[in-house]
């Protein structure tokens, strides 16, 4: 009986911390957002409360700082971060010789800053740099919550060190510097021993955290694969390490004459207890580390004391440790998960083995049996973790892996074997660097394997599912539902819980039915173009996908795809593209990759080059159907919303016309829902402009994309006479080269009474209920 009110106890204990998390967070996230280059940004007003120049409109803050590092400098594959506490800052000069500024006392102000790889310096190290500084540019998708994420960290600027000019004034010889050389040091002998390569970056990140080897692509597919956390050192990597290294003492204890003499387990407990945060420190200290650092500490002083050891008592304790430090650590994503996935473990683990309609073998059973059993258990501690975190996971990041769990069973056993291989290179690597390479050399191998299956189970079909960010009553029905599911052994039959847990998950997707409006919503991807259409009767429809200029960097995974799982878009029904520039279609090929797509529009140009060759490749494929479209096309009608086509000319965007390249050539589509009209012109200029006023057709829009992003060479006062909008939405990048929307443009649209948008302050969003054209928030 005591037993049972105790795992009650746990559960209550367990709901209400979750629901405690999810408060916090969702108040966190229903803070104020910060438009970028407006007063109210923490590093304009910080700068500006110093009596130095702040970034605006044209161009970020350039300054010479001066301060400490504050903490384990972040190193990245390209960039390292580091958090800087300036104490003094003043304007940069353009050369060293040059009259210096007078200093300005920054007290408080504290800037995360990227650098170049080349530069590593140390915590504590205090530095002089010359800088760019800027607020965070919160209108991208994940902004408000990393702005919060920054703000806890009491951080107002991000910013970063103009070229190599950084350099150490004071070397700080503290213990977090001589740790960090340390784990610096065995990175270095790692890669000596392993070599370049993904294999080597998984050996570096699993010795001493070092993840600054793993590539963006290896990044994603361990965590399209649900296998993230075996990249990262976790706390099931320090409880290996630790609990192993007392398994083994305390066997070679128990051969020994000490054992006669003194108690074997608590000789062994005393001799552990030091490496548990001599291994948290030397693997980066982070939450789920520092949860499983307590937890081990906890066991093992329980085996000196005699005790037994309880699990919720020690995830218990872990928590209000943490908690007592650091309190915004609730809020934070890897704390929530590190939890929830260790609750999960405790209290799924023997329901959901229990579910299996296989009887736990008994010691007469079949040898084949018991070893059956060892998967069955995996399978169900597998499950037990993913669906504890699935509500955090949803709530996160928006999208869970439909592989994760056959990827776990096959790659944790893996994982856990090129662990232990790595705390062995670590303790050898302490004593003798060059004794390291042997062991290294065995578990490369497993590093290779591991690499593989992350990139096998990541290629499965729906490894991704993008999903719109839950309610608080999903996250609630969801949470509700994993721990009914933990009393099912106890409580066989349907509790009442449990039926409206399930009731609430399945009803809820209902209440997002789409209305009756029109929804059109210019999304922010740069510079570049994504336009997402919501018709009434729930077809979503996406006009160009962004993608950038340079092909430097991935807009799709980045910029794309969060924002449309953000919106519940988990399949587009019609892709149309306007033209083949890497800022409208360069996202395309990851887009179809993704997302099933329904029929894809374009003109009849041929889908060739180095852009057009992998989306031809891709619809071929998959079977998606390809429109070809111009003016002359058969107006497309789907419930109450007709879309004309006004654009291109010809079929074939009249290719054989020297003053119709690309832009002018782009598909121009008019959407009309009731007295509403919308005017997508793609990227069409000057010759494209004064084609469309020459066919006669009927251009009137309440709202008008401009056409190439606001260029000189576009929205002639002939094309906007015509057009006569009410709105005009320029789809820019922030501070983008070009200088889009230029100053000229800007007032032919003001001249007309047009009220202007643009996408580089956050999407811009419309809805027509086929009457009226409204501006809605966010």
């Amino acid at each position: 009986m005591g037993l049972a009110a105790s795992w009650l106890g746990a559960r209550r204990l367990a709901l209400t911390a979750t629901t405690l998390a999810f408060l916090l967070a969702g108040i966190s996230r229903a803070a104020p957002q910060i438009r970028p280059g407006s007063d109210a940004g923490p590093c304009l007003a910080a700068l500006r409360a110093a009596g130095l120049p702040g970034p605006d409109e044209s161009d970020r803050a350039r300054l010479e700082v001066e301060g400490p590092i504050d903490g384990a400098p972040a190193l990245g594959f390209e960039r390292h971060r580091a958090v800087v506490a300036v104490e003094r800052a003043r304007p940069a000069r353009e050369r060293p010789a040059d009259p210096a500024p007078p200093w300005r006392e920054t007290p408080g102000l504290r800037v995360q800053l990227s650098m170049q790889t080349e530069t590593r310096p140390l915590p504590g190290d205090r530095i002089r740099a010359v800088v760019r500084l800027d607020d965070l540019e919160v209108g991208l998708p994940g902004g408000a919550a990393a702005r919060a994420r920054l703000d806890r960290a009491g951080i107002a600027c991000l910013g970063s060190v103009e070229g190599e000019r950084l350099a150490a004034l004071d070397e700080d010889g503290g213990i977090r510097a001589r740790v960090e050389r340390t784990r610096r040091r065995l990175s270095a002998a790692v890669e000596a021993a392993a070599g370049a390569g993904p294999a080597s970056a998984v050996l570096s990140s699993l010795t001493v955290g070092d993840r600054s080897r793993v590539s963006p692509d290896q990044a994603e597919r361990f965590a399209a694969s649900g296998l993230a956390h075996i990249l990262s050192v976790s706390g099931l990597h320090l409880g290996l390490t630790v609990l192993g290294l007392y398994r083994i003492l305390l066997l070679v204890l128990r051969r020994t004459a000490l054992a006669s003499r003194r108690d074997p387990e608590v000789m062994a407990a005393l001799v552990c207890l030091p490496t548990i945060p001599a291994y948290a420190l030397l693997t980066g200290a982070d939450p789920p580390v520092l949860r499983a650092a307590v937890a081990a500490g906890l066991y093992l002083v329980a085996r000196i004391a005699g005790r037994a050891p309880e699990g919720w008592t020690a995830l218990a304790a872990a928590a209000l440790a943490l908690l007592a430090w650091e309190p915004v650590n609730l809020l934070e994503p890897s704390f929530q998960l590190s939890f929830a996935a260790c609750a999960g473990l405790l209290a799924l683990t023997r329901g959901m083995r229990d579910l299996v309609p296989l009887g736990r073998p008994g010691p007469e059973s079949p040898r084949w049996r018991r070893w059956l059993e060892a998967p069955l258990g995996a399978l169900a501690t597998t499950a037990a973790a993913t669906l504890a975190t699935l509500p955090l996971t949803a709530y996160h990041f928006q999208r869970v892996s439909l592989a994760a769990i056959p990827a776990n069973l096959v790659a944790v056993p893996v994982g856990l074997a090129t662990t232990a291989l790595c705390a062995a290179a670590v303790g050898v690597g302490l004593v003798a660097e060059a004794a390291m390479a042997p062991i290294l050399w065995v578990a490369k191998p497993l590093a290779a394997l591991l690499d593989a299956l992350a990139a096998h189970f990541a290629a499965w079909p729906g490894a991704t599912i993008p999903l719109a960010p839950p309610t608080a009553l999903e996250v609630a029905a969801m949470s509700l539902g994993a721990l009914c599911l933990a009393g099912l052994r106890r409580a066989p039959r349907p509790s009442f819980a449990g039926l409206a847990a399930c009731a609430i998950v399945l009803w809820a997707p209902w209440t997002r039915l789409p209305d009756d409006r029109l929804i059109v919503e210019f999304l922010a991807v740069g510079q570049g173009d994504s336009t997402l259409l919501r018709l009434p009767d729930g077809t979503r429809m996406l006009v160009d996908t962004g993608g950038d200029l340079h092909g430097e960097r991935d807009v799709a995974r980045r910029v794309l795809l969060p924002q449309l799982a953000a919106r519940g878009v988990s399949r587009v029904d019609v892709l149309a593209l306007s033209h083949l520039h890497p800022d409208h279609v360069g996202s395309v090929p990851t887009l179809l990759d993704t997302l099933p797509v329904g029929e894809l529009w374009t003109s009849g140009r041929d889908l060739e080059g180095r852009l057009g060759m992998p989306i031809a490749e891709r619809i071929a494929d998959l079977g998606i159907p390809r429109r070809i479209l111009a003016r002359g096309s058969s107006p497309i009608e789907r419930t109450g919303v007709r879309i004309e086509v006004l654009g291109p000319p010809d079929r074939d965007g009249l290719q054989d016309e020297p003053l119709f390249g690309h832009n002018d050539g782009s598909l121009v589509l008019r959407v009309v829902h009731g007295d509403v009209a919308i005017l997508l012109p793609g990227d069409i200029e000057e010759e494209g402009e004064a084609a469309l006023v020459a066919s006669g057709a009927a251009l009137s829009a309440t709202l008008i994309k401009a056409p190439h992003h606001g260029s000189s060479t576009s929205s002639t006062p002939a094309f906007l006479e015509r057009v006569a909008p009410h709105h005009v939405v320029f789809c820019v990048g922030r501070r983008n080269q070009f200088g889009f929307p230029r100053r000229d443009v800007v007032e032919r649209y003001e001249k007309i009474g047009c009220r202007l948008h643009r996408t580089d302050r956050g999407p811009v969003r419309f809805a027509s209920d086929g009457k009226s054209l409204v501006l809605l928030d966010g």
